[in-house]
């Protein structure tokens, strides 16, 4: 704890009466660390020769046989092929005559035997005329095209099976007959009955959802169409019934009247469905 020894702000506000030795025993004086720069001179030393004989320092070291080498005298090399002269003589051929002369970097290389010589040259007309047919000519190959782009490792494409590369075949003409066949004749001519009579709509309908599995393209598609019909017609079928006050008679009436627009919009959604698989070229599913 701080006391007044700490500081004129540590001290009491009124004048003790007397002090007291305190309990504990006091702390041990450390004991006193040399300095390491005790007794080091305090001016620079200089250095002096020494004052007593001393021996040489060559007599130190045993001679190895061979004369000693004044450090005054350059060195000497031994002069090769590749060293000899200047640069100037190494880049050149020393030797050469006046027929002859001496190789120079911008000279060109001469052979031993002309190629250029016309005696060596055979008579180009003593030539046979070639009975091969003309070269071919370079076939033309499409440019190249932009490399696949792999899929990242550890994605659900880089497991998926390489997709085939296949040029996807343009988009075909499709004809009124086409869609006809390919939706089958009955599933339309009794969704047109079914236009035709409204009693009749709701039963016509319901049959040409049965015969909707033999249609041949996007067959998900259209079973999907009638779905949503039937769910269309069982909300209208119920809110007719809590209108009418539960009157079936006036329930089925309703009821009738939507299934007949039904039929007819449900056909025309079929043979676009139906069309445009043709046109896209899908696989026909089984019948």
């Amino acid at each position: 704890m701080a006391n007044w020894t700490d500081g004129p702000e540590y001290a009491p506000t009124e004048r003790p009466a007397a002090f007291e030795t305190p309990p504990m025993p006091p702390l041990e004086v450390p004991p006193v660390v040399p300095n390491p720069a005790a007794g080091a001179p305090v001016t620079r030393p200089v250095w002096q020769p020494p004052q007593a004989a001393t021996v040489p320092l060559d007599a130190l070291v045993p001679r190895s046989g061979l004369d000693p080498r004044s450090p005054t005298a350059p060195f000497t090399t031994t002069s090769s092929l590749a060293t000899a002269g200047t640069a100037w003589g190494s880049a050149h051929s020393a030797t050469g005559t006046l027929a002859h002369p001496g190789w120079t970097p911008d000279q060109p290389l001469a052979t031993t035997a002309p190629v250029n010589s016309s005696a060596t040259r055979p008579d180009q007309t003593s030539w046979p005329a070639p009975t091969e047919a003309a070269p071919p000519r370079a076939l033309d190959f499409p440019p190249p095209t932009q490399p696949p782009v792999f899929p990242q490792r550890g994605t659900p494409d880089w497991f998926a099976p390489p997709v085939q590369g296949q040029r996807r075949p343009p988009d075909q003409t499709v004809t009124v007959a086409q869609m006809w066949q390919a939706a089958t004749p009955g599933l339309i001519i009794v969704l047109i009955v079914g236009a035709l009579l409204s009693p009749l709509s709701v039963v016509m309908l319901g049959v040409a959802a049965l015969l909707a599995g033999r249609v041949r393209y996007r067959l998900t598609q259209v079973r999907r169409v009638f779905a949503w019909s039937f769910v269309l017609l069982a909300v209208v079928g119920a809110l007719s019934l809590f209108n009418n006050d539960l009157d079936l008679e006036a329930a089925w009436s309703v009821l009738s009247g939507w299934a007949q627009l039904l039929c007819w919009a449900v056909p025309l959604i079929v043979l676009l469905q139906v069309g445009a698989g043709i046109r896209a070229n899908e696989p026909p599913t089984r019948p």
